[in-house]
């Protein structure tokens, strides 16, 4: 597979798992295009979108046995909001065999920088099985429904529009009063 399938399978077993493990409770919904680190928005079966998430999969360790993914953006305009979740996956096959979700805020203070151009890149590496920076975010695959559920029901606020602002922009309709 090369990196659009391996991220889009991904991005399909992140929702697989989330609806079989919240037991149908959660509800993911895809973009049309991802181009704007929005892999997908959730929320509770018959509510709101809540949460974002990007999703970023991995299919093996690299020399030092970690997994490595990495987040680019613009100098200057990474998106950090309690509501934008990374889950950062190790799936070598049609299982995911870790897999962390980590809140953009802690991601993005626990994440290795650099610039190159005009862009700035967050790099994360993760030990699927040993502690390190990131283990308080690690979880078993059949606790991400769960752990998402679990950070809708945390945020106070709907969901953040602004976090749809970027390149895509987001438009809202109204039905007119009858």
């Amino acid at each position: 597979m090369d990196k659009t399938q391996l991220g889009r399978a991904g991005e399909l077993a992140i929702a697989l798992y989330s609806m079989v493990s919240s037991d149908g409770e959660l509800q993911l919904f895809t973009p049309v295009a991802d181009d704007d680190h929005i892999d997908a928005t959730a929320g509770r079966r018959g509510g709101m979108p809540a949460i974002a998430i990007q999703v970023k999969t991995a299919r093996e360790v690299d020399r030092n046995g970690s997994v490595e993914a990495k987040a680019d953006y613009p100098v200057g305009r990474i998106r950090e909001h309690r509501a934008f979740l990374y889950a950062v996956l190790l799936m070598p096959s049609v299982t995911i065999e870790a897999a962390w979700i980590v809140p953009s805020p802690n991601f993005n203070r626990l994440a290795y920088r650099h610039t190159a151009g005009d862009r700035e890149i967050l790099e994360f590496r993760g030990d699927p099985v040993r502690d390190d920076r990131y283990s308080s975010f690690r979880l078993a695959p059949l606790d991400i429904g769960p752990r998402l559920l679990s950070v809708i029901d945390s945020l106070e606020e709907g969901f953040p529009l602004d976090l749809l602002t970027g390149a895509a922009g987001l438009m809202l309709a109204a039905r007119p009063a009858r």
